[in-house]
């Protein structure tokens, strides 16, 4: 087979790190120019211009055919990749997904990610920053998006490793170090886990870099991640807060304020189209309660329905019965991200979860749950805490208080009334009745048990 180089040429210096590099280790294997040019299939000009540093943008191909035929070793073979590399791959943005297009929203955030690629820059230090959040509020979106404007700041490039946390079988240590190593350019990394992750710090302890390590499910699955040299900045996506993780900045994710909920359905429906009701949108991103994948969910449903108007899917979505049924677009199911989140919970924990749809009260607290859950309040404290740390429950304002996110708490609902018996929805109901009288009044007026609706004990 032959490779061309594929691209521009310009004045002598472009990479010259590259080609002197190239350079050395043809000299050291004994070969020449012509030699080297035969045995990787690519012209002799090619060669020439690499070690002349003329090539602006190398294609990774050739330089990793080369690196092959040269039968360097993986750490030499890594700095010449990595030095090609610095000039710029022609595919661009290394192993990231795609950005989205219509992005919007979060300048503070990413604000604050660009410092925390500053300080990684110029203090010699790494940096990792866990972004969590409720399922679908926008923490892939968001890592990856600051990945992509980023990149360039980091010779080492970005490189990206999806652990799949909420899987069933997520991402194992062994296949995301395989998966960096790959990217690093190593042809054929050790097949034991150790050797795999010495090799794996060994490389980054050469160079600076930007990781992004998406979807964790816990600190088990970070930490032999994590790069050991300095000046590297670790995106870390999680819908756990990743407590354990010492030394790590967090980045709490709320969902978007009402003007970012319109620039995201402007631009996924049209900007004309919204401002022709922006009543009704604005009602539109409250009912999706400003989660971003609802957001997205309607918006792709007003794109692909171009019949409809807002105020008529508003009309739709405002039956709270129906919502979670309406709040998805083909793969973009604003429930199905609910499961995958309540069904990696301890037992305990989701039966607590399941009970919040009994009462969907405006705020929580742990003795509230103790009544429903018919057990103590420091077990009540424990479970909450859990689903605080799970990404299902936010935490009020006022010390000891909890609250649910709309669209959650209609998820809770359908799982109190599909997973519990019967008599069980009635002995917590009662449990939670008695507390309430108990206490002389209850946090928020409520209806008689079986009347439907939030701030009701249905």
């Amino acid at each position: 087979m032959t490779f061309t180089d594929g691209v521009g040429v310009g004045g002598v210096g472009m990479n010259g790190r590259l080609g002197a590099l190239l350079r050395r280790h043809r000299t050291d294997a004994g070969l020449t120019q012509e030699e080297l040019a035969d045995l990787a299939g690519v012209a002799v000009r090619t060669v020439r211009n690499l070690e002349l540093g003329r090539v602006a943008r190398p294609q990774r191909r050739t330089v990793q055919e080369l690196a092959d035929r040269l039968s360097l070793s993986e750490p030499d073979r890594s700095r010449l990749l990595t030095a090609a590399r610095g000039g710029g791959w022609d595919d661009g943005a290394g192993s990231l997904p795609g950005d989205l297009a219509d992005f919007a929203g979060r300048a503070g955030e990413l604000r604050r990610l660009a410092g925390a690629a500053e300080a990684a820059g110029r203090s010699g230090v790494s940096r990792v920053v866990v972004v969590s959040g409720a399922p679908g509020v926008g923490k892939s979106s968001l890592v990856v998006h600051a990945a992509h404007e980023l990149a360039r700041r980091f010779p080492g490039g970005p490189l990206y490793v999806d652990l799949r946390g909420m899987d069933d079988e997520p991402t194992t240590p062994a296949q995301a170090l395989d998966q960096l190593l790959t990217a690093l350019g190593v042809t054929a990394p050790p097949p034991a886990t150790d050797a795999r992750l010495t090799l794996w710090r060994t490389l980054a302890a050469a160079r600076r870099g930007l990781l992004v390590l998406d979807d964790a499910r816990d600190e088990a699955q970070v930490r032999p991640l994590l790069p050991g040299g300095p000046g590297w900045l670790v995106l870390v996506s999680s819908r756990n807060a990743l407590a354990g993780l010492v030394g790590a900045d967090r980045m709490p994710l709320g969902v978007l304020s009402d003007a970012e909920t319109r620039t995201l359905l402007a631009a996924s429906v049209g900007g004309g189209r919204i401002a022709a009701d922006d009543p009704a949108a604005a009602e539109l991103g409250r009912l999706c309660g400003g989660l971003p994948l609802a957001v997205r969910a309607a918006a792709n449903r007003l794109a692909v329905r171009p019949e409809w108007s807002a105020r008529c899917f508003v009309e739709r979505l405002r039956d709270e019965q129906r919502r979670l049924d309406l709040l998805r677009a083909g793969d973009i199911q604003v429930r199905g991200a609910f499961e995958r989140s309540y069904r990696l919970l301890d037992p305990s924990v989701r039966r607590t979860f399941r009970l919040l749809g009994a009462a969907p009260l405006p705020e929580y607290t742990a003795q509230v749950v103790a009544a429903l859950s018919g057990e103590p309040v420091p077990v009540a404290e424990d479970r909450l805490d859990r689903l605080v740390d799970a990404g299902l429950l936010g935490t009020g304002a006022a010390t000891g208080r909890y609250v649910l996110h709309t669209l959650l708490a209609l998820f809770a609902a359908e799982r109190f009334a599909g997973d519990e018996a019967a008599g069980d929805r009635e002995a917590a109901r009662g449990r939670l009745a008695a507390h309430l009288r108990g206490r002389g009044a209850a946090t928020r007026p409520a209806a008689s048990p079986g009347a439907g609706g939030p701030g009701s004990l249905r």
